[in-house]
């Protein structure tokens, strides 16, 4: 009996030490301010929208000089983003900085990018569809099978569960031709039929050479892109812009992020914030002049701005985060437990140690066990108060209730 009530007590510490920092964050915790904030092509800086809680209403301004605008003037002064609002008022220019534009070359240009850790860590049911990329119709159909691949590729019948063999040995045939080595170390594409045009997927072989494949009239198209040597990728995000310029954002083991252009595989770096893919989230905003590049970390956001021919860094701004959480478990706990993490595929467990004001709380919280079992005439346990003085408040709660001496 004694092993099942130790067992419960410490079943119920773990999980107290699970529940109570996470009830505690929930209901102490606020959520950080996230400011809109783009370049201006018309005002050369950057501009933001905020909520003021205090005149409850959004603050429009150029971040610099703190000038204010109303709702009209902000849409003039970003017409790269508003450009839909001032072409329905016949309000967008035809030119800006002698760059001719028009509402077609606009929507062709824009871009919109997001990357979460999420998006990196999540698990993948490793099963891929491969489009004909020149079926000639307006919309993607579904090809009617998937494909895996792992030591080989191997196209598979969904209806049947069967291995289609010919066209697994086809596609099997480019891949020993162009050298690529098994097994695939990442499969990935943009399986969507909601999209204009599909270039297939980009795959990292087990030497870390990325190899494009996509299927044209029913064959195989496969390339090797040909890396520069000294990028080790460790996640690519196929993009397919309107405008057909580049294929995807590879992201390295360097925290370096490079897009893959449609012109011979070529390899462009993008100047970017100090950026953590198993941490940090990443957005792109991209314009015919402009990329606007934003990463935002516990530490607070930071912009970039790039012109969008080459890449080169115009302005840039960091604003720091302030104080998002009233963070004093680690105070008043010895250690808290987490379920949920952005850097890994599955859920899984992890400790996190508290300062050493914590552990010298735990010894008040062993008085208050002796002194508990006192009052109660309970046995008082060297084990417990062992137990208590390493686990603190988690384990003290346990002790006293499943004392049954």
């Amino acid at each position: 009996m004694k092993i099942i009530n130790y067992t419960i007590i410490i079943l119920s510490t773990l999980i107290l030490a699970w529940v109570v920092p996470m009830l505690y964050h929930l209901g102490v915790d606020k959520a950080s301010k996230s400011n809109f904030i783009y370049y201006s092509s018309i005002e050369k800086d950057f501009c933001s929208v905020s909520y003021d809680k205090a005149k409850n209403k959004n603050i429009r301004k150029n971040i610099n000089t703190d000038k204010e605008y109303s709702k009209t003037e902000f849409d003039s002064i970003l017409p790269l983003y508003f450009h839909r609002q001032l072409s329905s008022e016949g309000k967008l220019p035809d030119s800006i900085n002698g760059v001719f534009i028009s509402p077609k070359l606009l929507r062709q240009k824009q871009l919109f990018f997001r990357n979460k850790p999420t998006n990196k860590n999540r698990p993948h049911i490793q099963l891929f569809t491969l489009f004909e990329s020149m079926s000639g119709r307006v919309r993607l159909e579904l090809p009617g099978d998937f494909f895996r691949l792992d030591n080989n590729i191997e196209f598979i019948n969904p209806e049947t569960n069967t291995v289609k063999k010919e066209k697994s040995e086809m596609f099997m045939n480019a891949f020993i031709k162009k050298g690529f080595t098994f097994p695939a170390k990442g499969v990935f594409g943009n399986p969507s039929v909601l999209k204009s045009y599909d270039e297939g997927y980009f795959i990292i072989d087990n030497k870390d050479q990325i190899f494009h494949l996509k299927m044209v009239n029913g064959t195989p198209f496969f390339r090797n892109t040909n890396m520069p040597i000294g990028i080790k990728p460790q996640f690519i995000s196929v993009v397919e812009p309107n405008d057909k310029s580049f294929y995807a954002f590879v992201f390295d083991c360097d925290n370096k992020v490079y897009i893959i252009s449609t012109t011979n595989y070529n390899f462009t770096e993008v100047p970017c914030p100090e950026y953590d893919i198993n941490r940090d989230n990443l957005s792109i905003m991209a314009n015919m002049l402009y990329w606007n590049i934003s990463v935002t970390s516990t530490k607070g956001k930071t912009v970039f701005a790039l012109d969008a021919t080459n890449k080169v860094v115009v302005d840039s701004i960091t604003i720091k985060s302030k104080s998002v959480k009233n963070n004093l478990t680690k105070y008043i706990f010895p250690f808290t437990i987490k379920l949920e993490s952005y850097n890994t595929k599955y859920v899984k467990p992890s400790i996190k140690p508290g300062n050493y004001y914590a552990f010298m709380l735990n010894f008040f919280f062993m008085i208050l066990y002796v002194g508990v079992n006192k009052f109660r005439k309970k046995e008082i346990k060297i084990i417990s108060i062992i137990w208590v003085v390493i686990t603190g408040i988690f384990g003290l709660i346990p002790s006293i209730v499943f004392n049954k001496a």
